[in-house]
């Protein structure tokens, strides 16, 4: 800030910065150099003026120093505790996080996993590895972000935050990935909090991006509709019996799992003799829960016209649901994969008349609400939580309960 121009008469102050004149009473005072605070000196002595303005130049001027080598020693302080260690990069702490305590690496082209260091934090598998389906879900959020160009920033980042909003910010409009990235990036920095390279998890900070609850039932004559094009497959100008396609959505629903639940099913976790009409025994892909759902009539014959048409088609699989013979010699024998069946509902629900209006994993919400419609509480789905196990309830049947109660009056004495 310029000095205050001197007033005629008075610019022999000029070598005394700081040092004025009260124009009405003659009476010298001081401006401090940093606060500019004003302060009388008590006198219009013009040499007692100058001998008080020096002592009090000689304090500001140590006050100064002392200022000056405090912040030089916070300044420093600081630099000694950002150490090689919180040197590194969200990029190289993702690829440490990634290979070393998930256990995921891309050997020659070929996912290699090793053991997993990173345990479950809640629910009755807490302080248990995760399951292999999250860490496959994690891995691949890391490797998504590993490859991105807003990644290569330091952890001890000042604009931390702005940076991991960049980072995130193309996925804006995809909240249900968005808030997976979120979530694997709360893991990691939550790991980055408990190896000591910063203090606190700066995720915590970092909002969910609001989803909207999709809360679709298909109604039945609507899935008969769908299910009905699945039985004609058009496939290299030719039409094929894809009557395979409608029973694997008739499995979908009726075991009520997640789709890659019901694809990986293998003929081993049948069991025959168990119960009147066998069980059927697996864990969940994601959280590793194990299920045993005791098979009805309807699903034990679903089960029987798998096998039966596997014979037909004289094919030999550890699957129950493959692509038959008329698939190109790279698919045919293999196991249905999930991506071809959410192709083949979409093309079959446009053919019905419903375009974009239900999904394929629309199939497991409308099995459990059904099952918990016939025959009320259950965890068929395998949810730890109630709250997961209501969000898969779309219909709630009324609460029941029967009157025992007597009138407290006396009938005759109305």
């Amino acid at each position: 800030m310029a000095p205050q121009r001197r007033k005629p008469g008075q610019r022999w102050l000029a070598q005394y910065p700081g040092l004025y004149i009260r124009d009405r009473d003659g009476i010298f005072y001081v401006r401090h150099p940093v606060t500019r605070k004003q302060g009388s000196l008590q006198t219009s002595d013009r040499n007692v003026a100058i001998r008080r303005w020096a002592m009090l130049q000689q304090m500001w001027e140590q006050e100064r120093k002392d200022f000056d080598a405090r912040e030089m020693a916070d300044n420093l302080s600081m630099v000694e505790s950002v150490d090689a260690a919180t040197r590194i990069t969200l990029r190289e702490y993702l690829h440490y996080w990634r290979t070393k305590l998930i256990g995921h690496e891309v050997v020659k082209g070929k996912i290699r996993w090793g053991e997993c260091k990173v345990f479950s934090q809640r629910g009755r598998n807490r302080g248990r590895p995760i399951a292999m389906g999250t860490r496959a879900d994690y891995a691949a959020d890391a490797q998504q972000m590993e490859s991105n160009e807003h990644s290569n920033f330091l952890l001890s980042d000042p604009q931390l935050l702005r940076r991991i909003r960049r980072l995130l910010s193309p996925w804006q409009t995809k909240p249900t990935h968005y808030n997976g990235l979120r979530n694997t990036l709360s893991r990691v920095f939550t790991q980055a909090v408990q190896d000591g390279l910063i203090d606190r998890n700066p995720m915590r900070d970092i909002q969910k991006i609001s989803e909207p609850k999709r809360e679709v039932l298909i109604p039945d004559e609507a899935y008969k509709e769908i299910t009905a094009r699945l039985c004609v497959h058009k496939i290299n100008r030719r039409k094929m019996n894809g009557t395979w396609r409608a029973k694997i959505c008739d499995m979908i629903y009726m075991m009520s799992q997640q789709p890659i639940d019901v694809f990986g099913l293998k003929e081993d976790q049948i069991k025959d003799n168990e119960g009147e009409f066998g069980e059927i025994l697996f864990a969940r892909h994601k959280t590793g829960v194990p299920i045993v759902i005791e098979m009805n009539e309807d699903l034990r014959a679903l089960i029987e016209w798998f096998r039966d048409w596997k014979r037909e088609q004289e094919i030999i699989s550890p699957y129950l649901m493959v692509y038959p013979r008329y698939f190109n010699f790279r698919s045919r024998t293999k196991p249905v994969r999930h991506r071809f069946m959410q192709i083949s509902w979409a093309k079959a629900c446009e053919e019905a008349g419903y375009k974009g209006k239900y999904q394929l994993r629309d199939l497991r919400k409308k099995g459990l609400t059904d099952e918990f419609l016939s025959q009320g509480e259950n965890n068929k789905g395998g949810h730890e939580t109630e709250a997961m196990r209501k969000h898969y309830r779309l219909v709630r049947p009324p609460e029941r309960s029967k009157s025992t109660l007597k009138s407290l009056r006396d009938p005759e004495n109305p």
